[in-house]
């Protein structure tokens, strides 16, 4: 992982108690990960320009994004951590390390910060039924349009057991 190669860097080279960031989002196996860092309380080492340290959650996104954007799935990953922050301290700004030291390139020249603070203060979460919805929905089960905080009639109960006492 190159989450430990960062941490062991910071450590033993740079001499700092811990990794710079507070979370790191790296390819984990076949999925993208969240993956801690530095207890938030603790102030960071990931931007020193203007206290960044002190007052801000450095966030690091494995990849090279002066060459390519980050996959949409470590960007879901990104918004699913920014919606736990703001649960926690209140929608924050969004900030990447080159606002505070222009002779920085990161989070990359490729990087969609437009898009991420666009989806990260847009950003609804989808209803818990959602994935069973679609689901049964590609399985030709269903009753009608999604109304998830809807009640369900005893005649829409009737359908769905028909539907699925019917299947082969």
């Amino acid at each position: 992982m190159i989450f430990n190669a960062i941490k062991r860097y910071h450590m033993q080279v740079r001499g700092w108690s811990d990794i710079g960031y507070h979370y790191v989002i790296e390819k984990v196996g076949d999925k993208y990960e969240i993956l801690k860092g530095r207890d938030e309380k603790t102030p960071g080492a990931h931007c020193k320009e203007q206290h960044c340290n002190f007052e801000s959650i450095g966030i690091c996104l494995v990849g090279n994004f002066d060459i390519a954007e980050p996959p949409q799935a470590q960007l879901d990953k990104l918004y699913e951590l920014l919606e736990d922050i703001f649960k926690r301290y209140g929608k924050m700004k969004i900030y990447g390390h080159n606002h505070f030291a222009k002779y920085k390139s990161c989070p990359g020249t490729k990087f969609p910060m437009n898009k991420v603070l666009a989806e990260a203060f847009q950003r609804k979460k989808k209803h818990w039924a959602e994935k069973c919805f679609i689901n049964l929905n590609n399985k030709g089960i269903t009753i009608h349009e999604k109304r998830f905080n809807d009640p369900i009639t005893r005649g829409e109960v009737f359908a769905l057991l028909d539907q699925l006492t019917d299947r082969k």
